[in-house]
Formats: C-alpha cells, sequence, structure tokens
C-alpha cells in the first residue's frame, strides 16, 4: 500500500479526523488530504511528527516489514498447539504462555494482540482464570483489543476481537458493555441477534443461543426474499422491453429460496409461507401474460399443494417442529393467514378458469378436480 493509503488507516485507527491529524503534525488539512488521496507526500521532515501522532513507527508508515519479527512471529505461531483456539480452552493456556511474552515486546502486532485476546477469553470463559481479579483481566483484555483497534488493517480481525471483547465482558458479568460492543460490530459480519448468539454458546447458555440463532435465521430469510423481490421490482420498471422476463428469472431463484428455507422439519413459519405463496400467485399471473401456460399451471399446483398442506398445518395437532425456525407464531396468525391465502387461490382459479388454450384446458381442469377446485365448489 502507498504511504498515502497508510496514513488513512492509521489516521482512523487513531480516530482522528483529517483537521484533527493535521493540528498535530502542523500542516493545512488540505495537505492531509493531498497525502491520503496520493496527489502529494509528506515532506521527508515531517515524516517522524507523522509517525508520533499516528503512533505507529516510520517503518510502518512506508508499510515496511521488518522480517525478523515477522521471522520471530512465525515461529511462535507454529509452537501454538492449536492456532484457533476460538471456542476450545483445551489448548488455550498453553497457547498464551507463547504468545504473551511476544506480544510483551511487540506491543504493536495485531496479529499477536488478536490470538493473545482469543485465548484469554477462552481462558475465562473455561473459568480457568479465577485466581485473578475481574478488573486485572479486562485491563488486560483491553491492552490487546487497543491494539488491535489502533494497529490491525484487517476488517475481520478488528471485527473479530470486538466480539471476542463482548465475549469477555459478558462472561464476567457486564451485560450492558457486552452489547454495547456488539452495536460496533457491522451487519456485514453477522447480526446483532446472531453475535448475541455466539456469546450465548460460549458462555453455556444454549438453549438461549439455540432461539438467538434461529431468530437470526429467520431475519435472514426474510430479507434475503426481500431483496430478490426488490431486484425483480426494479427491473420490471426500469426496463420496458424485458423487464417483466427479467422479473420472472428473479423471482423463480428466490421460489427456490423459499423452498430451501422450508425445507427443515414439519413447521410451517407465517411470515415465509405467505412470502411463497405470494410469489407462486403473482409468478402464475406473470406467466399466463406471457403465455407460458405450462409453467403457469405447474405453479398453480404448486400453491394448490401448498395451500392443503398449510391447512392440514393449522388445523392438526400442533406439534410439528422446525429446524432453523422458532415455533411461536399465535393460533390466530396461523388462521388469518390461513384465509388470505385462500383468497388468493381463488383468484389464481378465476385466472386459470380464463384460459381457452385448448391445448391446457383439460390440463387445468383435471388440476381443479384434484384439489376440489371445480365448478361451484368453494376453496
Amino acid at each position: 500500500m502507498s504511504i498515502g493509503t497508510n496514513i488513512k488507516i492509521f489516521r482512523k485507527n487513531n480516530g482522528y479526523t483529517q483537521r484533527e491529524l493535521a493540528e498535530r503534525v502542523g500542516v493545512s488539512t488540505q495537505a492531509i488530504s493531498k497525502w491520503e488521496t496520493d496527489s502529494g507526500a509528506p515532506d521527508i521532515s515531517l515524516i517522524v511528527p507523522l509517525a508520533v501522532a499516528l503512533n505507529v513507527s516510520t517503518d510502518d508508515l512506508f508499510g515496511y516489514h521488518n522480517d525478523v519479527v515477522e521471522d520471530e512471529f512465525e515461529r511462535v505461531r507454529r509452537a501454538l498447539v492449536h492456532e484457533e483456539v476460538f471456542r476450545n480452552s483445551k489448548h488455550s493456556t498453553e497457547n498464551y504462555s507463547y504468545l504473551a511474552p511476544y506480544f510483551a515486546e511487540h506491543t504493536r502486532d495485531s496479529r499477536a494482540a488478536s490470538q493473545c485476546l482469543k485465548c484469554l477469553a477462552d481462558i475465562i470463559v473455561s473459568g480457568e482464570a479465577s485466581r485473578r481479579t475481574k478488573d486485572d483481566l479486562i485491563a488486560e483484555c483491553e491492552r490487546y483489543s487497543t491494539c488491535v483497534e489502533k494497529f490491525s488493517t484487517d476488517a475481520d480481525e478488528l471485527f473479530r476481537s470486538r466480539f471476542i471483547m463482548s465475549r469477555v465482558y459478558s462472561a464476567l458479568g457486564d451485560r450492558e458493555k457486552a452489547n454495547r460492543i456488539l452495536d460496533k460490530i457491522p451487519v456485514t459480519f453477522g447480526d446483532r441477534l446472531y453475535w448475541e448468539a455466539e456469546v450465548a454458546q460460549a458462555n453455556g447458555e444454549y438453549e438461549k443461543a439455540l432461539d438467538l440463532c434461529k431468530k437470526s435465521f429467520a431475519a435472514k430469510a426474510r430479507y434475503i426474499s426481500r431483496c430478490i423481490r426488490m431486484a425483480g421490482e426494479i427491473a420490471e420498471k426500469s426496463d420496458k422491453k424485458n423487464g417483466v422476463q427479467i422479473r420472472i428469472e428473479r423471482e423463480e431463484y428466490m421460489l427456490r429460496l423459499l423452498n430451501a428455507f422450508l425445507s427443515g422439519g414439519e413447521y410451517l413459519p407465517c411470515r415465509q409461507i405467505f412470502q411463497k405463496h405470494i410469489l407462486l400467485v403473482g409468478m402464475c399471473s406473470k406467466y399466463l401474460r406471457l403465455g407460458y401456460t405450462e409453467r403457469a399451471i405447474d405453479l398453480a399446483e404448486m400453491l394448490f399443494d401448498g395451500y392443503k398442506e398449510y391447512y392440514a398445518f393449522v388445523r392438526g395437532p400442533g406439534d410439528a417442529r422446525s429446524l432453523m425456525f422458532c415455533d411461536n407464531d399465535r393460533q390466530e396468525d396461523k388462521e388469518s393467514l390461513l384465509n388470505e391465502i385462500g383468497r388468493y387461490v381463488e383468484k389464481t382459479i378465476e385466472r386459470l378458469k380464463k384460459v381457452s388454450d385448448e391445448r391446457y384446458t383439460h390440463r387445468i381442469k383435471a388440476l381443479l378436480e384434484k384439489y376440489g377446485y371445480s365448478e361451484g365448489e368453494n376453496v
């Protein structure tokens, strides 16, 4: 990376604005901006003040790597009994005995700090650090975390350390601080429910962890489907010629995902069931408009079969279970959804009955008879 990129990274790691860094170094804000965009470079006389202001070495500023330090860290890393110590306290104490002395001599090495933090967190959660005071343990963990926050340029390492600090605070009884740290982890690294589940699992609260994990899964299933639906709507509105066809392709993709989400266990969660049936109704209508009657009939059969399955579920004994959804829909929600799907089924039946192409009328008639939707029969 260029020196400009390094200046920007280290400035942000220290929490400085460009103005604040400029004041510390004694230059203008415009100079900092030029350096960070590689439109200019700091004068040689400013390198040391700049490094001091950013709490890094001049080698760090220029991106130079100390091969001796690299070799030393590599020797320590190879000595670890099990490098990935997360959730595994078996070897954490031994690994920590290798890592802590190295970090004491290299207090800006975020890799070592990250590993030390993981090891110490495992030791704390396992209860093996009971001889030390809570304040002492927190101070040591915060020392490692601060190093990662200040010197790491690896986003995964940075946000993993935040999760581990949340895990530490939770294990030591400070849930409020644990929750505040979780709020600092971007959703791209897992939503809040997921990270709370991780903390609960690490603390041995398995029932709570599983409940949070399922809620996180349900939220993802919901929003992934929404994103695909929105992409289809955008295509239809922005492309007058091919938009409907593109939207259909998106919806076929969404249907495959919904079927995957709903394939675990016998429990049928209201929100996902509603998404699937609304999708099927819309797809059937579009295919009929486009003249793809064969596919429209296939989807109508899927709709009728799904409605029949959901009817049996709602009217059933109520002991069905899901692998990855929380079984917490109220009975009145299920009944309301059943009635709403029934109305959509009726609309689809009306559309199918309007098909006049003789190549398909016999199959449509047979399909309606199969599910008891012949002329004069109610859904």
